[in-house]
């Protein structure tokens, strides 16, 4: 067998390196004036990353995809592969989140090229404690799920997640204190990195009031409206509630509304102005052992008027029920859904009844 000696030689070439790394970084810096602050910004850098792989099964109903990032049926299909740069010296600092991989492209859909793989850029500054300026572009704040399959108890997404906001880009102030959090700020229409030519002068307003306590107690309200990039107007409405578990069980929950209104718009059956979908989730997480955790998800979602990214023109209940295992850094999720619209949707199928299994790392 030689994956022993092999492993330890890797091991040894790993820490050899390492060790050379940090001789230069002495080496350069021993007798400069600036040299502990050169040390002190070599520490100050982190590195973070995942991946994800999945296989996903339909056993009955359409074959569409109708949420964000598991569309592929009965092929082996990477998610995700993404690497997070952060570094802060004194007062300011800088984040670069890359993805690569069909999850990536579909969070950045409207971005082409090397642009796609960018999830998050931003620059920040803390002039006191507590508050921070930031410009550039990030994950939104609105909604209880996440673009990092790892740092989510269920695999696939909900509704309220597949119909955005996706990410923003501009300038945003944040302040906290205490168990307090405020945040307000304005960017680009809703996912745009890049505002096209026709509707430069278009803005959304952001913001986020939040309490959060280290028991797990989070309560937030979230805000997103302005006008899109087709010249229809969207306001956005959004809440989380968490609860600090109890006997390893904990209650999520999140709402959302959206309103949305065009100019000289007529909708089906004459009517005009705004119109909206709304949706909500409940999430309980059971955690049965250090290492496995059962999630429950129960979504109700409803865009009649089929005004939503998701464009569903119907009432659907959505139940995922996820089995999550983690040993360290690597989970495996196997995990069944349910979805069931009020009228046929998609080659004329009421449900859709599926599986999935999934494996992802995080470092």
């Amino acid at each position: 067998m030689k994956i022993k000696p092999l492993f330890l030689a890797a091991a040894m070439f790993c820490s050899s390196w390492v060790n050379a790394q940090d001789s230069v970084i002495d080496s350069l810096t021993e007798g400069h004036p600036n040299g502990q602050i050169y040390k002190d910004r070599y520490q100050s850098l982190t590195l973070n990353g995942n991946l994800d792989v999945y296989y996903k099964n339909v056993f009955r109903g359409t074959k569409n995809a109708t949420t964000s990032f598991t569309s592929k049926n009965q092929s082996f299909q990477l998610g995700m592969a993404s690497v997070q740069l952060a570094y802060q010296y004194k007062k300011s600092g800088v984040v670069v989140d890359l993805g690569f991989g069909p999850r990536a492209e579909d969070f950045s859909y409207t971005d082409q090229g090397a642009r796609a793989a960018i999830k998050q850029a931003y620059v920040y500054y803390e002039p006191v404690t507590g508050l921070r300026f930031s410009a550039g572009t990030w994950a939104t704040h609105i909604g209880y799920e996440v673009l990092d399959p790892a740092l989510n108890a269920n695999y696939s997404m909900s509704y309220l997640f597949s119909t955005g906001p996706f990410s923003n880009t501009g300038l945003k102030a944040e302040y906290s204190a205490g168990n307090h959090h405020l945040m307000a700020g304005i960017s680009n229409p809703t996912d745009y990195r890049v505002t096209p030519d026709q509707a430069t002068h278009a803005k959304t307003l952001i913001a986020r009031y939040s309490f959060e306590k280290e028991n797990g107690l989070i309560l937030a309200l979230n805000y997103s409206g302005g006008k899109q990039i087709d010249s229809s107007k969207i306001q956005q409405l959004d809440a989380v509630i968490c609860l600090p578990a109890i006997y390893n069980i904990s209650l999520g929950w999140n709402g959302s509304v959206c309103f949305r209104k065009k100019e000289s718009e007529v909708l089906p059956g004459g009517d005009t102005g705004w119109k909206n979908w709304w949706g909500q989730a409940l999430y309980l997480n059971y955690h049965l052992t250090d290492h496995l955790q059962l999630a429950l998800r129960e979504e109700y979602f409803t865009d009649t008027k089929a005004l939503s990214p998701a464009m569903l023109g119907t009432h659907v209940w959505s139940g995922t029920a996820t089995l999550k295992f983690t040993e360290g850094d690597f989970s495996v999720f196997p995990e069944f859904r349910w979805d069931k619209f009020a009228k046929p949707y998609g080659s004329s199928y009421s449900s859709q009844l599926y599986g999935l299994l999934a494996v992802a790392y995080q470092f």
